[in-house]
This record gives structure tokens, sequence and C-alpha cells, in this order.
């Protein structure tokens, strides 16, 4: 049986090499079309087998994924990607070549532009915060969208990463400070991603209560739901996740809610044949859609399925490109908290211990140092690095928490 030739739009960074080796693990001659060639990546794909281009324009990436097809006569029975920001130029690039994909029009009502996920739930009489559109680089016109909001309101990019840029505005907040902090945390360590930024923004009404995702897949117009994360956030007036437990701590009531809200935003953005990631406010007047992502959970999420529900999202997203039909069941298998562990203050790295004993904790599944000894430390609003990474996995939500603590206990970092 031939192999089939499988396109990869970007790798999406160290943290999605599982990806990869997914890919591999189906069989797949993989190709790569991405901006930029990490070492790591020529450890799973030739580099004559990947195609430099900029994945961020449509146009040129087309051109450069028919010229490479042509010129070593290949052709390419599947295309997708994992990776957040390429993933309407994916869904331009599979209509192109007719292969299975998200419609492009449906690509450009998810987060890649949050102003037309708002216009369409509003039509299909979603709840979505109140909100306007501004441009944030204008100190008045973000002073005339924070008095027709109402504060506390929160202005963020229409498209985006990681929640940069994202600030709580409160009714003494300096708006010339948060017109800084955007301007610097949608340039610092994220160019890329944010070279087409203009500073085009919302402005929404601030929501209260838990934040929690909805995750799964369609195929086919089958909505299919793997589960719930909840997300612990960093301190306001920022919105760094900096944790998260799966499945989410709510009760069955709630989560049927978040559920039915999934399958709703989902079929009226006209989602198909792609992952979805759906993040909601849970109020005391029930669950609000804050975004939804035409893609898989990103990040560590994915693993963190598998070691939840049993459930391997990423080879399903695959069997979807493939034209396979899927079937996923959700029963929850483990506890899961997986966690990035920030500074508090700034200064230099002094000490750093405990960490090969963390590794040796039963119940710890994945754990990374990232921060260095001697390493200056960074804290908002300037974009803040993590000391390190665990993810565990325990029976109950309590052990799950004791476990944590025990980790946390283990590790000692010192700044000064």
């Amino acid at each position: 049986m031939d192999r089939k030739n499988f396109l990869l739009i970007e790798h999406g960074g160290g943290r999605k090499q599982f990806t990869l080796q997914a890919l591999q693990e189906k069989g797949l001659t993989v190709y790569l079309a991405c901006t930029s060639i990490p070492n790591w990546v020529k450890r799973y794909i030739p580099k004559d087998s990947i195609i430099t281009t900029d994945t961020y324009n449509s146009t040129k990436l087309l051109t450069d994924v028919l010229a490479f097809s042509e010129s070593h006569k290949i052709k390419f029975d599947a295309i997708g990607t994992f990776y957040e920001h390429v993933v309407a130029q994916t869904a331009d690039i599979a209509s192109a070549l007719g292969l299975i994909g998200l419609n492009p029009g449906a690509a450009r009502r998810s987060s890649h532009n949050k102003i037309l996920t708002r216009i369409i739930c509003r039509e299909h009489n979603i709840p979505t915060p109140k909100f306007t559109v501004v441009n944030a680089y204008s100190p008045g016109e973000l002073k005339k969208a924070v008095h027709r909001v109402g504060t506390p309101c929160v202005v963020k990019p229409v498209f985006g990463a990681e929640s940069y840029g994202t600030v709580k505005i409160e009714k003494n907040t300096s708006l010339s400070e948060v017109i800084d902090e955007i301007k610097l945390n949608t340039t610092q360590n994220k160019k890329e991603i944010y070279k087409n930024f203009t500073g085009t923004c919302l402005v929404e009404k601030y929501l209260p209560g838990s934040v929690i995702s909805i995750d799964g897949l369609a195929q086919n117009r089958q909505i299919m739901i793997a589960g719930s994360v909840e997300f612990i956030m960093g301190p306001e007036p920022r919105f760094t996740q900096e944790a998260n437990y799966i499945p989410a701590r709510i009760n069955p009531v709630t989560y049927s809610q978040c559920v039915n809200m999934t399958k709703k935003i989902v079929s009226a953005l006209g989602f198909d044949n792609c992952g979805f990631h759906c993040e909601q406010r849970v109020t005391p007047d029930g669950p609000i859609l804050i975004e939804i992502a035409a893609r898989l959970p990103g990040g560590p999420l994915q693993p963190g399925y598998k070691m939840a529900y049993g459930i391997d999202l990423t080879s399903h997203m695959i069997d979807i490109w493939l034209g396979k039909t899927i079937k996923i069941k959700s029963q929850i298998k483990n506890f899961v908290l997986q966690k990035a562990v920030f500074p508090k203050q700034k200064g230099k790295i002094k000490k750093m211990s405990g960490l090969d004993q963390v590794k040796k904790l039963k119940g710890v599944w994945d754990f990374f140092k990232i921060a260095k000894l001697g390493e200056e430390v960074t804290t908002y609003p300037d974009i803040p690095k993590p000391f390190y990474y665990y993810a565990i996995a325990a029976n109950s939500p309590q052990e799950v928490d004791q476990l944590s603590k025990k980790v946390e206990q283990t590790i000692k970092v010192v700044v000064k």
C-alpha cells in the first residue's frame, strides 16, 4: 500500500513535537511548510521535505506549495495544522487543493477574527459580552470605547497569542499605560504572530466567574465532545493561563449547560472537519462565550486529554484530514493538573533545587525546567517566563491538589 503524502502547515514550536510524532506513527510521508526551521524539526522531517515560506500569507503559501509539488512531482493527499495562527491559511490551501479541511469562511469566524465571531453569535442569539471595536493605539478612541462599554471591561487584540495584550480596565486604570502594554506585548517575542496587527481590538464587558473550555471534534456535521478544561488564571489585570485542570471542577448541570452552548456555537459558526476549543466564563447568569478556536486545544492540553480521558485527539484529528470516520467516547480515567510556575518578583535566579526529586514522584507524568540558573526573570508588564512546568495525574481532585503542593514544596527557587 502506498504511503500517503501529508502536508503540515507550521510545526508550532517545540511544545508541539508530539504532533509530528503522531503523524509519523500513522505511517505518512510528512512534508512541512513553515517560516523558520528550528533544529529539533530536522529529527522528524528531512530538510528536502520542508517548504520555507510565509505561512501567514495565503497567496504566497499556496504559490510555494504548488511550486514545490510540481518540481518534486508530489501530490498531497491530506493537509492540516495544529497551530492557531495558520488555521485560516491552511483552510484556504485545503480548499484550493480540494482536500478535506475546514471551510475558509468558517475559519475566519473563529478566534482568527474575534469581531466576526461576536457578530455571528449575536445574529444567532448566543450570549457574548457587550462589546465595541476600537483602534487601541488611539487614546481618544480607547477612552470613548471604555465609556460605551463601562468598567470593569477588557481590551483584547482582535487576534493574538496566549492572552498577550489582553488587559482588564478598571475605573481608575491609566489608559496610556494600557496602550503601552498592548504595544509591548504585541511586538516583544511574538513579532511573527503580530506582524499584521494594526491595533484593532475588542473592548468588552468584564465577566466574573471561572474560565472553562469545552473541547472536541467535528466531522461530517457531527459534533463530538471530548471533555472539559478549567483554567487557572494569573493575577488580574492580565489574563495569563497559569494552570489547568482536566476535567473542569464544575457540577454536572453547569457542564451540561457549557456543552449545549458549545454545540450551538460550533453549529452557528459552521465548524466542520476540525477540532474546536470553546472558552467560556461560568457567570452567575450561566456560561457566556469568551472565544472559540477552530482547532484542537493547544499547548500541552492534547496530551492532557489523553491522560485524563484516554482520548487521543491528535490522532483523531489526523484521521479526519485523511477522510477516516472517527468516534470518541468521553470517560474520565484520571484527574489531571498541568501548571507553569511563574515568578512573582523581578531579580536574578540564585538557586534552583529539587528538580530531579520531583521527576521521581508518583503521579508526575511530565516535567521540564524552563528558566536557567543565573537568569534575570521578568514579571508584568513584560511578558513573564515560567520557572518550570509540570503535569500530574491522580484518582481524585483532592489527590491532585495534594500532589501539586508536594511538587511545589519540593522545588526551591530563590530570586534576588
